[in-house]
């Protein structure tokens, strides 16, 4: 069975679903975070989230919070069940932030910006940790994600290429920083 979602003004650019599986998280050009009830469809919360196009969001893995990113360079971490901003970060550059992710143990996030970096952040301190740097970016979305091998947390950066007419289309470019 499809549902069809409506609630967003504008194009929709990013979505997750909880761990749970009983929310889906939104975000869109609007400028908005919308989040839904899978079952009913209907929208149970609509965060004002930014002042740009919202690029991305997820959820933390027991679904209590989500973090939010977006072209206006800012990172916002919420309360799913109450919809308040627990915190708000900032790189001093500003530049747009295009994705993030929440790590495994929930204390850390990942974000892909366009100045060609992304960032480990420990949003409790809301402090960046590290900037790593190395490749060209100004024009696409960073994915990053996390990955726990030998024991050890491994940051996985999947870097997209442009769109190119050539089938099948290229896979995206994979870098391990440890």
């Amino acid at each position: 069975m499809w549902k069809i979602l409506k609630g967003h003004h504008n194009a929709v650019y990013t979505v997750a679903y909880s761990p749970r599986g009983t929310i889906i998280a939104s975000g869109s050009y609007d400028e908005a975070v919308r989040l839904w009830d899978v079952r009913s469809g209907n929208c149970v919360k609509t965060l004002p989230a930014h002042s740009d196009p919202v690029a991305g969001v997820g959820f933390n893995r027991d679904g209590t919070m989500i973090v939010s990113c977006s072209h206006d360079g800012l990172i916002r971490i919420w309360d799913v069940t109450t919809g308040q901003c627990l915190r708000t970060l900032v790189e001093e550059d500003n530049k747009p932030v295009t994705a993030v992710r929440f790590s495994p143990n929930g204390k850390y996030l990942l974000a892909g910006t366009l100045d060609s970096c992304v960032r480990l952040w420990d949003y409790h301190r809301g402090k960046c940790l590290k900037t790593y740097m190395g490749h060209q970016n100004e024009k696409y979305s960073i994915f990053s994600a996390f990955a726990i091998t030998k024991g050890n947390l491994v940051y996985v950066l999947l870097l997209p290429c442009p769109p190119l007419p050539l089938y099948p289309p290229s896979p995206p470019q994979t870098r391990l920083i440890q």
